[in-house]
């Protein structure tokens, strides 16, 4: 499971309230807070693909140097 569907868990618990009151709550502020953190998640993976592809290219680079 991961950060979005635990928020949506959250989410899914109904009170009786306003969505506006919801968002202020506990619970809702959680469900934002992991949302954003997937994100983070999410922004990390792909900066963390694109450094090894860098790493890859230089590798195969260096490589190609050293047969010369």
């Amino acid at each position: 499971m991961n950060a979005n569907e635990l928020a949506d868990e959250l989410d899914s618990i109904s009170y009786d309230c306003t969505i506006e009151e919801w968002r202020a709550s506990p619970v809702g502020s959680a469900a934002a807070m992991l949302r954003q953190q997937q994100a983070e998640i999410e922004s990390l993976k792909d900066k963390l693909y694109l450094t090894k592809q860098s790493l890859d290219i230089v590798d195969s680079w260096i490589g190609k140097a050293q047969e010369k």
